[in-house]
């Protein structure tokens, strides 16, 4: 008996020391699987509908890139009512490519590694084993600049878009009175922005290539017909009150006067919900105008040149001053809708520049902190003259000690009246005008400054495409550009210095290369970058031809092909304590096959009716 009890112990222990092994092989084996994806993407883990598990961030950076490539190259098919058309996500402006949507794929691939996987060993040998059995589902990240992206839009539909009216007043003059007539609204429809906007972040969270489709909504006017008819008499009162005088005081106590007469508020004045009228905000910043511009005076800021080695100044700073139009809005609606026939005072807003002259009475320029060079040869004439127009607005600026400097605020804003110029540029299958290229010479040339003067950069990205203007001095590479564009992307640095820094912009027009120089008072840090490498080059595809009826029938018209490009390079800040900080800026180039819009005749919009004979 107690010989078989010792038996039955013997296989307890034996039985219990087997399954303990196998335990520990199964634990083993579980954990040694778990280790094949140390430095890998776990199996199962998808972006939209692409499936990057299994794969080193590099190779799941290259799938990633491959697709938003083609959606920004290709744009999105969006369709109404059964018709297909093309919404572009970008556009050629001269040689810089604006994209109206920027796919964020550093913080989508941390995310990804991130998935199925944990610094604890147990714990992340567990969440191995669980992807094999599910799925792990993440969007793309990505910003779109949305008013863009819906003028497109509706400028593609222009014709199924049902337009829709206001009521409104038909003023016409009878004698010494007033003939007041209502013209009710018009109910219309147009394309559901709102559901675009959804469907469209659904699409390029999953990177779907699939059609949009639209829907319509109607709008109806805000004001009926019998309200509208119940203002009349308020409208005509406000008439026979008129002309209003607008008066501007200035600092001498010398007075302007302008007259809103009785014919200008015939187009201004608009019903309301609310039981009294109104003014259209839109035509009476037009009506005020001419008011601007002869009140209005910019702040300027203190400049500074350098001569001999010196910074002198050659601008004082000055206040600016400028018209409160919304104030001046709201003051002229309330005096003629109650009766008031006393002078409208224009209230003006003080505008203080930026840089005054008595904070920089030592502004500590005593040397060269940085340069930079960019060479724009070969660019055409409008190119050159925003170029230039860039330098103008550049030269001689001060940046305060811990101010984050922000390259569109100082070159803003791009319109003609600040010296930008227009360009023809392809969108889609129109050619339109633009406010032309050139500003992100400026934003490279920036850069390259900012880099060999130690500072941190704050934002900074890279061109859609390589173009020549771009490549850097040392190797004639691509990889150390920054691109601008309004509202976004901006590149920003700041002067963590302890004293002001001057802005040097000069333009050698004879050369065609811009050179920029930063003064100020060195700590001792020293910046340097090593010239960029190109890690591999993309072909670009096949020759895309769009039909379009903007050019004539036949005629050609063509942006040239770009081949894409992966680079790399590496800033580094030597201290003065001798201790280095080093970046690594990677800038991806996506290839662009040569896109022709070839004329076409429009089409009919009925079919003929034969004649008889």
């Amino acid at each position: 008996m107690e010989s078989e009890q010792k038996n039955t112990s013997k296989y307890l222990v034996g039985g219990l020391a087997a399954t303990g092994l196998i335990f520990i092989g199964l634990g083993w084996g579980a954990w040694s699987y778990a280790q094949k994806y140390d430095g890998v993407i776990a199996p199962n883990v998808f972006i939209g509908s692409l499936d990057i598990g299994r794969k080193t961030p590099e190779q799941a950076r290259e799938i990633l890139q491959k697709r938003t490539d083609e959606l920004l190259t290709h744009g999105i098919d969006v369709r109404l009512n059964g018709e297909t058309k093309n919404l572009p996500l970008s556009t050629l402006i001269g040689s810089d490519l604006i994209e109206y949507v920027n796919f964020d794929l550093d913080e989508t691939l941390k995310t990804s590694e991130a998935a199925r996987h944990d610094d604890n060993p147990v714990v992340n040998t567990n969440k191995i084993l669980y992807a094999l059995i599910r799925p792990f589902y993440t969007g793309m990240r990505f910003s779109i600049q949305t008013p863009k992206l819906n003028q497109s839009l509706h400028a593609l539909f222009i014709e199924k878009e049902q337009p829709a009216s206001e009521t409104s007043f038909i003023i016409k003059p009878s004698g010494k009175d007033w003939t007041i007539e209502v013209q009710p609204g018009v109910s219309g429809d147009k394309i559901d922005e709102a559901l675009f906007e959804a469907a469209l972040t659904k699409s390029l969270e999953t990177l779907s290539t699939e059609p949009i489709d639209l829907l319509k909504t109607e709008w109806k006017p805000l004001v009926t017909e019998s309200i509208a008819l119940q203002e009349v008499p308020i409208a005509r009162a406000v008439l026979n009150a008129a002309p209003y005088q607008l008066v501007y005081k200035n600092a001498d106590g010398e007075e302007q006067t302008w007259k809103l007469t009785a014919n200008t508020l015939t187009t201004l004045l608009i019903p309301t919900p609310d039981g009294t009228i109104g003014m259209n905000k839109e035509l009476f910043q037009a009506f005020v105008e001419p008011i601007t511009k002869a009140v209005n005076v910019p702040a300027q800021n203190a400049r500074f040149e350098i001569k001999s080695d010196r910074a002198v100044k050659f601008a004082e700073s000055k206040n600016g001053l400028s018209v409160d139009t919304e104030k001046l809005f709201e003051d002229t609606l309330s005096q003629i809708t109650q009766g008031s026939t006393n002078p409208i005072q224009i209230t003006t807003r003080t505008e203080e520049p930026l840089i005054k002259t008595n904070e920089v009475n030592n502004i500590g320029i005593t040397e060269v902190l940085g340069y930079g060079t960019s060479s724009y040869k070969n660019s055409p004439k409008n190119r050159m003259i925003n170029i230039q127009n860039g330098v103008n607005l550049l030269n001689g600026l001060l940046i305060a000690p811990g101010e984050t400097f922000s390259l569109l605020a100082a070159l803003q804003p791009f319109t003609i009246e600040n010296g930008y110029v227009r360009e023809l540029v392809i969108k889609g299958d129109k050619i339109i005008p633009d406010i032309g290229g050139g500003l992100c010479q400026i934003g490279t040339t920036t850069f390259r400054t900012v880099m060999h003067s130690g500072l941190p950069v704050n934002e900074r990205q890279n061109h859609s495409l390589v173009v020549n203007y771009y490549n850097d001095p040392s190797n004639n590479n691509p990889g150390t550009d920054a691109t601008i564009f309004s509202p976004a992307p901006d590149f920003k640095f700041t002067n963590n210095t302890e004293h002001y820094i001057l802005f040097q912009a000069e333009n050698n027009t004879k050369k065609s290369e811009l050179r920029f120089t930063f003064w100020g008072t060195s700590d001792g840090r020293k910046g340097s970058y090593t010239p960029p490498v190109v890690k591999r080059w993309i072909p670009y595809g096949d020759k895309v031809i769009q039909t379009t009826t903007t050019l004539k029938p036949g005629e050609e018209k063509c942006q040239e092909a770009h081949k894409g490009a992966d680079t790399s390079f590496t800033y580094t800040i030597t201290n003065p304590d001798g201790t280095k900080t080093d970046k690594l800026f990677t800038s991806h180039y996506r290839p662009l096959p040569k896109i022709c819009l070839v004329g076409v005749e429009a089409a009919s919009e009925t079919e003929p009716i034969p004649q008889p004979e």
